[in-house]
C-alpha cells in the first residue's frame, strides 16, 4: 500500500495549538495515504535551551551526557503529537529513536547512522497506526542514548523513507527552497526541482533549507524529497534525479551564504616540525569538521571550521603559531552551469572586482565555487551575485 515519511521541525511544534494543526494535516493525510510515518523534532527551540541548561551548569558538558539531555525533546514532542492524533480519532503510536531500530556511531552529539531496522514501524503500520518517530536520536553500540547533530531530524526521516521505500516530505516554515534566502534578496525565486547533487552542494554550502547527509541518503536510492509549508497548502520544491527532471539547459540555481566559518592560518609548518597528517586527524578525531583547506609555497596552511569548533581546536594547535579569523562567512555560486558553460568563474570573480569585496580563500567543485569574505560584506555581494546572474 502506499506509504509516506512525513517529517515537521521544531518550528512546526513549538506550541500546543501548533501540535494539534500538524494531527490535522495528517488526518487529512491518510484520506488518500493510508500508511504514514511521522518524524518529529524537538518543540521550537527547546534544544537550544537545553543546551544552555546544560552549560549553567557545567560549562564544559560530558557529551554523553548532553545527548541524554538533547534527547529529551524529542520524547515530549512524539508523545504530545500521538495523543494529539488519538484526541482526533487517530490510532497512533510513539516511538524513540532506538525503538524505531536506529542505531548509531562515532563522537556523541554529532553521531551516524551504522544501521536501521524498521522491523517494528512496519508492525504497527500493520496494525493501521500512524508511527510518530523521535528524529535525531538512536542508540550506539553500547547501549548509550545518541544524538544525530545538526539536522539529525532530517537525515531520521529519509533514513526511514529509504527502508521502507516511501517518499519523504519535510514540512518547514518555508515554502520551498529558494535561490538565494529571502532574507538576504527579497525578489529570490523559488525552484520547483532540484537535483540531488545540487541540493546537496548547496546544504553543504550553508542553505538551511535540508540537512546534506539527508539528501546524500535519498540519492542512494532515489527517494524523491518534497520541501513544503508546514500548512500543507502550498507548492514546494521538489529534490530529485536530474535524469528524472525535465530540464535541459544547465543552470546557475542558488547563491548560498555559510555563516560564523572561522580561518586558521598555522605558520610555516616545517620550522615548526607539524606532520600536516595528524593535525588533520587529530582534529577528526575530536569531531572537527574541516572545510577549505590551502597551503602557501612559504607552506602557511590555512583551513576554515565552524564557530562552534573554535575552542576545542585552538585547544589542540595551542602549542603552534597561528592567527585566527574568526569573523569571516562563505559564499559560494551553485549550479550545473559551472560543469560545461566557459566563463562562470570569470563573471564571478568580475563581480567581486566591480563590488570591491576582498576575499580570504577560494574553493571550487564541479558546480561550485566559494569563498571565504568578511562578514560585514555578506549581504552587498549576495545581492550583487543574485542580479548578475538573475536569480
Amino acid at each position: 500500500m502506499a506509504g509516506v515519511v512525513m517529517k515537521f521541525g521544531g518550528s512546526s511544534l513549538a506550541s500546543l495549538t501548533e501540535i494539534e494543526s500538524v494531527a490535522s494535516i495528517i488526518k487529512n493525510r491518510l484520506l488518500s495515504t493510508p500508511r504514514i510515518v511521522v518524524v518529529v523534532s524537538a518543540m521550537g527551540k527547546s534544544t537550544n535551551k537545553y543546551i544552555e541548561m546544560a552549560k549553567s551548569v557545567n560549562p564544559n558538558p560530558n557529551k554523553r551526557e548532553l545527548d541524554v539531555l538533547l534527547s529529551t525533546g524529542e520524547q515530549v514532542s512524539i508523545a504530545l503529537l500521538a495523543l494529539a492524533l488519538e484526541a482526533i480519532d487517530v490510532s497512533a503510536v510513539s516511538l524513540l529513536g532506538w525503538q524505531a531500530g536506529f542505531n548509531t556511531y562515532g563522537v556523541h552529539t554529532k553521531q551516524r547512522i551504522a544501521s536501521l531496522d524498521p522491523a517494528r514501524v512496519e508492525h504497527e503500520l500493520d496494525l493501521g497506526r500512524v508511527v510518530v518517530v523521535a528524529g535525531f536520536q538512536g542508540l550506539d553500540a553500547f547501549g548509550n542514548l545518541s544524538t544525530l547533530g545538526r539536522g539529525g531530524s532530517d537525515t531520521s526521516a529519509v533514513a526511514l523513507a529509504c527502508s521502507l521505500h516511501f517518499p519523504c516530505e519535510i514540512y518547514t516554515d518555508v515554502d520551498g527552497i529558494y535561490s538565494v534566502d529571502p532574507r538576504l534578496y527579497k525578489d529570490a525565486k523559488k525552484i520547483k526541482q532540484l537535483s540531488y547533487e545540487e541540493t546537496m552542494e548547496m546544504a553543504n554550502l550553508g542553505a538551511k533549507i535540508i540537512e546534506p547527509r539527508s539528501v546524500e541518503l535519498a540519492s542512494r536510492v532515489n527517494i524523491p524529497i518534497h520541501i513544503l509549508l508546514n500548512t500543507a497548502d502550498t507548492e514546494g520544491t521538489t529534490i530529485m534525479n536530474r535524469e528524472d527532471m525535465m530540464l535541459e539547459e544547465s543552470m546557475i540555481t542558488n547563491v548560498s551564504v555559510l555563516d560564523d566559518v572561522v580561518l586558521i592560518s598555522i605558520d610555516d609548518i616545517t620550522s615548526q616540525n607539524i606532520n600536516v597528517a595528524d593535525l588533520f586527524i587529530t582534529l577528526a578525531e575530536t569531531g572537527i569538521s574541516v572545510d577549505v583547506i590551502a597551503q602557501s609555497f612559504n607552506e602557511d596552511i590555512s583551513f576554515t571550521i565552524s564557530k562552534t569548533d573554535l575552542v576545542e581546536a585552538l585547544e589542540l594547535i595551542s602549542a603552534y603559531k597561528y592567527h585566527v579569523k574568526d569573523d569571516g562567512v562563505k559564499v559560494s555560486v551553485i549550479g550545473n552551469a559551472m560543469r560545461n558553460q566557459s566563463g562562470i568563474a570569470a563573471k564571478i570573480f568580475k563581480v567581486f572586482y566591480e563590488e570591491s569585496v576582498p576575499f580570504y580563500q577560494v574553493s571550487t567543485s564541479e558546480i561550485s565555487v566559494s569563498y571565504i569574505i568578511d562578514e560585514i560584506n555578506k549581504e552587498k555581494i549576495v545581492l550583487a551575485l543574485a542580479k548578475a546572474f538573475d536569480l
